[in-house]
């Protein structure tokens, strides 16, 4: 009888050292394992929330002179658009810049040439907004390649964009001023052409100044004109 009790006792005490281990286990296992399922089932409700903020561009700052470049083409071409007058302002306004021009004066120029009409055709052929022979163009495009400007791709048609056209036709009115050295001879020799104008002068045969005239009177008409200032 003794023998049986210390039988029971013994599997007693094996199972509860059993069960105990069972508890250990669970105490170090389930807890992990429930967390893990946790954040398992968070992450599937929401992802995270990537907050972008934006940027502003600022608007690019523009010179008094280029406004009033602008304005003046804009109030003889209110029919472009916005961006084109801009587009056309600019260049006038660099390409001065780089021959040392007063961009007025250019503008003065083409108010008489073309009156700001790029496809403007004169009865003898000069083409655009600054009235440029094609021939004329033609050799100025060899002198102005380093421009990006390509002689060999040069058609009459190409004086038709305001770009081009504005490009060669200061580069043109550049290499005048700096042959004849007087204001009025230089306009003159943009309308006679150099060659005329350099044989009247030689052979003290008179010209006519009235395409000067009324250049330079455009001239002061835009320096003395007040446009706005944005």
């Amino acid at each position: 009888m003794e023998n049986c009790r210390q039988t029971t006792l013994a599997r007693t005490l094996r199972r509860a050292a059993g069960c105990s281990k069972l508890v250990v286990i669970a105490a170090l296992f389930v807890p992990p394992l429930l967390t893990f399922q946790s954040l398992s089932q968070q992450g599937t409700v929401a992802a995270p929330t990537r907050i972008v903020k934006g940027v502003e561009v600022a608007a690019k700052p523009r010179s008094r002179e280029l406004i009033k470049i602008y304005s003046i083409i804009k109030a003889h071409r209110p029919d472009v658009s916005d961006a084109e007058t801009w587009r056309v302002a600019e260049v006038v306004w660099e390409e001065c810049a780089k021959r040392k021009i007063d961009p007025l004066l250019v503008l003065a120029l083409i108010k008489i040439e073309s009156g700001f009409q790029y496809a403007a055709v004169s009865p003898v052929g000069a083409r655009g907004i600054m009235q440029i022979m094609p021939d004329t163009a033609r050799s100025l495009t060899h002198s102005v390649g380093g421009d990006g400007i390509r002689p060999a791709a040069f058609r009459p048609e190409a004086l038709d964009d305001p770009l081009l056209n504005i490009r060669l036709g200061v580069y043109y009115l550049h290499g005048l001023k700096t042959q004849f050295q007087d204001l009025n001879l230089t306009l003159s020799a943009y309308n006679f052409g150099p060659a005329e104008l350099q044989n009247r002068l030689d052979n003290n045969l008179d010209y006519s100044s009235d395409f000067a005239v009324l250049v330079l009177d455009a001239y002061q008409r835009y320096q003395q004109a007040k446009h706005p200032a944005s």
